[in-house]
């Protein structure tokens, strides 16, 4: 089981999804489950998948939200939805101040 973080060419951090586990809270089949949905993005390396610091924020955020809301998988997806449009919106008011 592997348990460090892992460091691509591009510089940002992976962590495997035994350390996505620990840090999240959230059982495996649930993370692959997001994984499958399309709410997070894996990067599979050395066939496992491992998840970079946006993804573990982003589980991080969905395991508050089913354990202080009691939100189910179908609220959890579309507030998923919401928080992507939230940063669409950001990134384009980004751009247009220039």
């Amino acid at each position: 089981m592997a348990t460090s973080k892992s460091t691509p060419a591009s510089g940002d951090e992976l962590y495997t999804i035994e350390m996505v586990e620990k840090i999240t809270h959230l059982e495996r089949e649930r993370i692959v489950l997001y994984q499958h949905y399309g709410l997070v993005r894996a990067v599979p390396e050395a066939g496992t998948l491992h998840f970079d610091e946006s993804a573990v924020l982003r589980l991080r955020r969905i395991a508050f939200l089913l354990s202080e809301y009691q939100l189910n998988e179908a609220g959890v997806r579309h507030f998923a939805s919401l928080l992507d449009e939230v940063e669409r919106l950001r990134d384009e008011v980004r751009f247009l101040r220039g």
